[in-house]
């Protein structure tokens, strides 16, 4: 990938280790021009800017800890740090007040990860950027709240990029390499790595975990076919697989709580069948509202299946997620051709446009043009368009929604329908926990459910709560657990997650209860 500006022999070798680094190809190209940037401000050629960096993290492999580690290598290189870098604690941002702590840092490099902080305040975050001016942050968000973040910190951060999800490609690189490091082989035969590989990365990673696991168990040095049949997991042996396919109102059905959701897409269907048999095909545009974690993403998905099941829409099984990012441009002319080549892609199907608020965020550039408005209008006449060949849902928090909606009529006058998503009780999320553990063949101890019944009782209240996500992350960790203890107990069930397992996880994860607040900045 090519840079607008020459960079020096060593940042280029350096600038060589994002190859190996999966998700990041628009994270490649703002680091290109960020060292192009340096070199340039070295030069005395250029006076705007800073070197504060916002990565939005949207994967779950490792990513950001690899990319602060080539910036800092590049800033290093540049001679613009001397020293070590930082990830900042929650107790160091808790001292901000006059900021004189974190002034005194030895470090000039600082991380701020919302993944390691317990509780992460955006505000907080603001003030600190903002006022502590002779250190270089770089941001690591994965809320996908990206306009307010984007529009708050715009003039403090200069640079901004994406980890995006992991395609299959990277995915069966990743799988190849993690065995390799075990010592694990793969028959060139076998369809283990193809089937694997169909799986989120989240799923991969832990899938991998297991198996490994169970390969060093049982001696087993070289997967083939038969070996999974027989010792590992089924799922991912092809051959002769006979399993019957759900349709998509069955799928929704087995989806845990959200009845009255439920109830209210079945309406939606029967009123859009009815009015195709009357020859007045309805607008099918949707939103969902409600926090993160409940479903509005899944739903979503079942509804494009079941619409494409139903053949009222032309093509099959279409759904393409867009955000902000995807839809507006940076400069003058992107964003309308940006926003119709979303639409095009996803014609025949479902667009899927999350934190769908962000887009109406009012962000002007220094000409005062807003890229925002000129998102929304063409979106509103595309959906206009080709209301007979597209789905279009917004989705985000309830109240930001119901802003958006209010303050642009050409969207309320052509969103059909609207379902409110509620948050998931404490028996419901922890119906989740026991369909994630079934699902990976794990059996779960019976003194475990009151447990966690009172841990996900506390949680509910804590700022930032997820939901379902809240009860994978928590999963996840369990399984680490739940693996350590099993490698140092012999004659244990691997399979079998104990209480004890569970509590380990709540006391390194425990937080004060304090009352819930939507996240994002104040305006």
């Amino acid at each position: 990938m090519k840079s607008n500006f020459e960079v020096n022999v060593k940042t280029e070798e350096i600038l060589k280790e994002l190859d190996g680094i999966y998700g990041t190809d628009q994270c490649k190209e703002v680091i290109r021009n960020y060292a192009s940037y340096i070199e340039m401000k070295k030069r005395g050629e250029v006076e705007f800017g800073n070197y504060n960096i916002l990565i939005r993290n949207q994967s779950e492999y490792g990513a950001s800890e690899q990319l602060v580690e080539v910036i800092w290598k590049i800033l290093k290189a540049n001679q613009i740090v001397k020293t070590p870098y930082r990830y900042l604690e929650r107790d160091v941002i808790k001292k901000g007040g006059n900021y004189k702590a974190i002034q005194e840092l030895e470090e000039e490099l600082l991380i701020i990860d919302n993944k390691r902080l317990d509780i992460y305040n955006k505000n907080e975050i603001k003030g600190l950027v903002a006022q502590v001016t002779d250190k270089i942050f770089i941001v690591i968000d994965k809320d996908e709240r990206e306009g307010l973040v984007n529009a708050t910190m715009g003039s403090y951060i200069t640079w901004t990029m994406k980890i995006e999800k992991i395609s299959k490609k990277d995915k069966v690189d990743y799988t190849n390499q993690f065995l390799a490091k075990n010592k694990i082989r793969v028959d060139k035969k076998s369809s283990f790595v193809d089937c694997i590989s169909n799986e989120p990365f989240w799923k991969v990673k832990d899938e991998l975990l297991h198996i490994v696991l169970q390969c060093k168990m049982r001696g087993i040095e070289k997967i083939t076919d038969k070996v999974i049949k027989e010792n590992l997991k089924k799922e991912y042996y092809r051959k002769g697989t006979t399993k019957v396919k759900q349709n998509a109102m069955e799928e929704l059905e087995d989806m845990i709580g959200i009845e009255a959701v439920k109830k209210q897409v079945e309406q939606i269907v029967n009123f859009v069948k009815v009015n195709q048999k009357r020859g007045k095909m309805p607008s099918l545009h949707m939103c969902f509202l409600g926090n993160p974690g409940t479903g509005k993403t899944t739903v979503a998905r079942i509804v494009g299946k079941i619409f494409s099941e139903m053949k009222i829409l032309s093509q099959k099984d279409i759904f393409i997620e867009a955000q902000r990012a995807d839809l507006i441009g940076e400069y003058v002319g992107q964003t309308a051709p940006r926003t119709k080549s979303k639409i095009e892609e996803a014609e025949g199907g479902v667009l899927f446009i999350d934190e769908a608020y962000s887009i109406s965020s009012y962000i002007q550039d220094e000409a005062g043009r807003d890229y925002g408005a000129e998102c929304i209008a063409t979106l509103i006449k595309e959906m206009e368009d080709k209301r007979d060949s597209l789905c279009v849902i917004l989705a985000g928090y309830t109240e930001e929604m119901e802003h958006m909606l209010k303050t642009n009529p050409g969207f309320e006058s052509r969103i059909q329908f609207k379902i409110e998503f509620p948050d998931y009780t404490e028996m419901e999320l922890y119906e989740i926990f026991k369909q994630m553990a079934k699902q990976e063949k794990y059996k779960i101890a019976s003194n475990i459910k009151p447990r966690l019944l009172e841990y996900f009782s506390v949680q509910k209240h804590c700022e930032n709560f997820s939901n379902a996500r809240f009860v994978r992350n928590f999963f996840e960790k369990v399984k680490f657990e739940q693996a350590d203890r099993i490698a140092k107990e012999e004659q244990e069930d691997i399979n079998f997650i104990k209480k004890c397992d569970i509590e380990k996880v709540i006391r390194k994860t425990q937080v004060p209860k304090v009352e819930k607040m939507k996240i994002g900045f104040a305006s």
